[in-house]
This record gives structure tokens, sequence and C-alpha cells, in this order.
């Protein structure tokens, strides 16, 4: 294997995944050697859904600037997250150019405005397309890492991670991903990606984006959870009881179905409620309970401690991370009078663009 947001409206019959947390993406450089190359059947099909994807208001043309395409497509990229929607409906309009770098280059945006848009298989199927036209292309292995991951395809993922990194070995973001996806495969190894973690912190040292991440014993992290709980029930009236295991990281089946693998804590659903009022139902997981009628004595909710950790540098940090969690468990689950003002920014390595072709 080689390795909706605000701005649009994202109304759709296809069912697609849960919106991204904190994954983005690269634009596209254009590389000299990319081959030519044909759409295959499986991207011809997978484009025709895109095109499907895309309301009726979004389908107009841009008033022609003069600029070439390439360009057009970059300046999308930049914005895509604002608006997914235009995005893609740009790229699939450069699909059929002529040209081999402007067609991979509007994988690249396609794949981009797919992962926003929660589509992850499709943005895996555009970047993988794109990283087989342009083996060399950054951009294009690093949308297919971020896709793979997504999915739960963690080796997969493990594997574009170390073919893009001989590209751009000074990419932050990429050494922090890598590291994440090396936590995934053998959790329990609280060593697990200390070397990555370890250069991505050191080529971010002035902004503090990534870290090393702070490890704690199972033990030593449930208590802090509890005593967080106990804080927190204290401080605000009418919080039920509520037990909270603690797991490594989410099931990787679920990953797998859509679940993003770096939320750090699940509300599983209310079995036996009776019917579906509550305003979070129809979005089911976490937000299932919709208000704390739903929730019966002694509902179990899950925290994961190595998507907690990926956040900490330190002891103080975990703690923090796991009362803004606490916190944001009861909001969602109906109490909404519980609110905390030292929230702590979740800003992990997908959250930035590639490199420009100087740093390789």
């Amino acid at each position: 294997m080689m390795c909706a947001m605000a701005g649009d409206d994202t109304t759709s019959s296809v069912i697609r995944g849960p919106h991204p947390s904190h994954h983005s993406g690269p634009g596209y450089a254009e590389n000299p050697i990319a081959r030519d190359f044909e759409l295959n059947d499986l991207v011809i099909g997978a484009a025709a859904r895109w095109l499907d994807y895309v309301p009726s208001e979004h389908r107009h043309r841009a008033a022609e600037s003069g600029k070439g395409a390439l360009e057009t497509l970059q300046e999308h990229m930049h914005s895509c997250r604002e608006h997914p929607l235009r995005a893609l409906w740009t790229a699939h309009r450069h699909l059929k150019e002529p040209s081999t770098p402007i067609r991979v280059a509007s994988l690249v945006l396609a794949s981009e405005a797919l992962w926003w848009l929660g589509y992850f298989e499709d943005a895996r199927i555009a970047a993988e397309a794109a990283a087989e036209a342009d083996p060399k292309s950054a951009q294009a292995r690093w949308r297919l890492a971020v896709a793979l991951y997504r999915r739960g395809r963690f080796s997969d993922s493990a594997k574009c991670l170390d073919d893009l990194l001989t590209l751009v070995n000074r990419f932050g973001p990429a050494w922090a991903l890598r590291g994440q996806v090396k936590v995934w495969l053998d959790p329990g190894n609280r060593d697990a990606g200390r070397s990555d973690f370890a250069a991505a912190a050191k080529l971010n040292s002035n902004s503090g984006t990534w870290v090393m991440p702070y490890r704690m014993e199972r033990g030593d992290f449930e208590a802090k959870v509890q005593e967080e709980i106990g804080i927190h029930n204290s401080e605000v009236v009418g919080s039920p009881r509520v037990i909270i295991n603690v797991e490594w990281l989410p099931e990787e089946s679920r990953v797998e179905n859509g679940e993003d693998p770096d939320r750090r804590w699940h509300l599983p659903p209310v079995a036996d409620s009776g019917p579906s009022t509550g305003p979070f139902d129809p979005l089911g997981g976490e937000w299932a309970a919709g208000t704390s009628s739903h929730l019966p004595l002694g509902m179990t909710f899950v925290f994961y401690q190595r998507n907690i950790e990926n956040l900490s540098e330190d002891e103080e940090t975990v703690r923090k991370v796991i009362r803004e969690s606490v916190a944001e468990l009861y909001d969602k689950a109906g109490h909404l009078d519980a609110r905390i003002a030292d929230k702590v920014p979740e800003e992990p390595a997908e959250a930035a663009d590639v490199p420009e072709d100087e740093d390789r």
C-alpha cells in the first residue's frame, strides 16, 4: 500500500463519520517529476460520490481571477477547514485537467476537504491516488497518513509516516503523529513513541504545540480521576453518582467504525432509557444521554489515559486535562452548570501544514 465546519452547509443523505476534532492538512506544491497517470475506477466511482456530497448552493464557479489552477487549489487548501464543501467542489472541477500536477493537487485538496466533512474513507481513497501518482509528494503522503490514522489503520499509517519522514525529516507534525501511532500499536508500553514525541517537541520548542507526554501508572491515574470527580461533585449541586473506568485507548473496532482515535472520554449509549428525546440523542456515543434525566444511577463512563497523557507534559497538566474532561463530560451529559476556566488547548500533531520544499 502507498502510503462540517461552520462555513458550509453539509446537508447530505450520505452517512458519514463524526466530525474530526483537530486534524488538518497541507497544501500541495508542484513536483516536476510526477508521472502521467489516469484516475482508476475506484477514484472515478468515489469522485461521483464527492459531487453528490456538495449541495447545489456550493456548486458555482468563482469569478475568473487570472490565477493558475495550482495557485487556486493552494488557496483553497489554506482555507479548507472554513469552507470544505466549496473546496471539494473546486477539487472535483480540476480532476480531469490534462496536467498531472494539477490533478494530483486536486486529489490532495479533495482528501483534505473530505476529511473535514467526515468522509474519512473517501479521504483515504483520494490521498492514496495522489501518493501513487506522485510518490515524492510529501503533501499527498501526509494526507494519506492522517486518513489511515483516522480509519484505525495504524500499521499502514506508520508505514506512510516512515516514508514521509524520509522526504521531510524536519516536519514536526509527522514525528508527533508517528508517536501517537506507536502508542496505539503498543498502548501498555509507557515508552512507546518516546523518541518521536521528543523529535516533534524539539522541532517546535518555541511554541509548545507538541510535548513529551507525561506517563503515569494506571493506579495513580485512576486516583487522580476519582479525586477530580469528588471535587467536581462537591462544587456542582445535583451531580449524580457516576462510575468512571479508565482504559488505555478506545477500542480499535470503534475507531474503524468512525470513532475519533484521539478522544479523551466516552459516554456509552444509555440502554433501556425510554424514548429518545434529548437534543444530543441523534449523535450517539458520548452525546447519547442528552440530559441528566436520562442518566441511570451508576452510569459508567470511560476515560482514555493515553490520549489524556498525550496532551500533557507534566503531572500538573495531566490533572488539568482530567479536570477539564470531567467538567466536559458532565456538561455534555446535561449538567449545563458545570464549567471550567482553565481549559487545556488540544492541538496535537495534525494541526499544521507540511513544510516548504526548502525544509526537505
